[in-house]
């Protein structure tokens, strides 16, 4: 009897051993996992909103991960964290929202490019991050962050600079600075703005105004490094402008050049993506031509006899002017964003776009891409396109005046 108790307990004791072998042996391989490389997995989301008005966002995954907090004004007040791109694991697909009730009003999530994730935490009202913290959960971690209410001034100084600014800075510059004897004033416009948000992106909350805005700044910072350029933005902050005052302000400085920014739309189901350059259609001709025919705008020179058809050739000869210059400047820009991203089939086009009906101003208006289109919205979104499709208008817009001026050159 001892014996075989002997045998049965030793045979307990390999067994129990074995057992802890195996549960040792499969938590190493989780470990392993979870610090091993390998894109993170984010498996829950969730809110707690506490009675003084502050909340945690609580976000479990697999592994630590490198991330950015910031703050977004406009349209509403909001808490961006953008982290290399993750694997969502939540039972959601590719993007979701998350619903809340407090200060924290809801949480979306959704893939921001081929490389980055975004959370995007949606605020009742402007609000600071306390503290954030990573503790370790069965099966991985928790990183918890709380947020409490401020004013709008702490708010602010967690909002990234206009386009980027300190990014902008670092990078080399699209265009050679020239030196000319004439100063060329160039009109920026983004498109829509304040009360007229535009296109709604492929994820809810993303506008066009905001899209147009963010590549109009940084368009104009780029601008700003060659000293033949003045550049006037119609906007540069999140306002509305009725169309035809657009235009007015491109007349009353004289402008040179008028570039419009927009992102376009399409039906849902609708596979479209790629950038777009219009210049004005023979049908927005005509609108152009009874614009001219106001007394506002005239191409009579002063002192010069009234004769109708005087009148009626010099405006034939400037609008026809117009158009050709704004054509060739629309090729300009197809040639040089042609590397950064899509285009469509038919990548110059005419229309009869209201910004497009000015008499006397080269004009086009650039579709930089399908804000409807989940690709074409990550690339909108991405600084890095930004900068490659933006630089490629910088070059476009040096490009024309180097004609201009070998033009100018000729003539003397």
């Amino acid at each position: 009897m001892k014996r075989n108790n002997i045998i049965t307990l030793i045979v307990f004791i390999a067994l129990f051993l074995g057992a802890i072998g195996i549960s040792v042996t499969f938590l190493g391989k989780a470990q392993a996992q979870a610090v091993s490389g390998g894109v993170p997995r984010i498996f829950q989301l969730s809110v707690e909103n506490n009675e003084n008005n502050s909340a945690f966002l609580n976000i479990k995954l697999d592994k630590n991960l490198n991330y950015k907090i910031f703050s977004l004004p406009n349209p509403t007040p909001r808490i961006v964290i953008d982290m290399a791109r993750v694997q969502w694991s939540m039972g959601r697909g590719e993007s979701g929202v998350i619903s809340s009730n407090g200060l924290i009003k809801q949480v979306r999530y959704a893939h921001k490019s081929s490389t980055e994730s975004r959370i995007v935490v949606d605020l009742a009202g402007p609000a600071k991050v306390v503290s954030q913290n990573l503790t370790n959960n069965m099966g991985g971690k928790i990183l918890h962050i709380e947020l409490a209410p401020t004013n709008n001034a702490v708010f602010a100084a967690n909002v990234p600079k206009p386009a980027q600014q300190d990014a902008i800075n670092s990078l080399p510059s699209p265009i050679s600075p020239k030196f000319s004897s004439k100063k060329y004033t160039i009109v920026i416009d983004a498109g829509h703005g304040g009360h007229d948000p535009g296109a709604i992106g492929f994820y809810p909350n993303t506008f066009e105004k905001s899209v147009t805005l963010a590549s109009a700044l940084y368009l104009r910072d780029q601008l700003k490094r060659d000293p033949r350029f003045n550049i006037v933005m119609t906007r540069d902050s999140d306002v509305f402008l009725p169309l035809e005052q657009r235009i007015i302000i491109a007349r009353d400085i004289r402008a040179d050049l008028f570039i419009s920014l927009h992102a376009d739309a399409a039906a849902v189901g609708t596979n479209a993506e790629g950038a777009t350059v219009y210049t004005l259609s023979e049908e927005g001709g005509e609108r152009s031509r009874r614009l001219l025919n106001r007394d506002n705008w005239t191409v009579v020179p002063p002192n010069r006899s009234r004769d109708n058809n005087v009148t009626e050739i010099l405006r034939d000869l400037t609008q026809r002017d117009t158009k050709n210059q704004s054509a060739v400047f629309a090729e300009n820009i197809v040639r040089n964003i042609r590397s950064a991203g899509p285009l469509t089939s038919s990548s110059h086009r005419r229309a009869g776009f209201f910004v497009l009906l000015s008499p006397t101003t080269p004009a086009v208006l650039l579709e930089m891409g399908f804000i409807t289109d989940k690709e074409d919205q990550d690339r909108l979104l991405n600084n890095g396109f930004r900068a490659k499709q933006m630089g490629g208008v910088a070059r476009a817009i040096s490009e024309y005046f180097d004609g201009v001026d070998l033009k100018n050159r000729g003539n003397h």
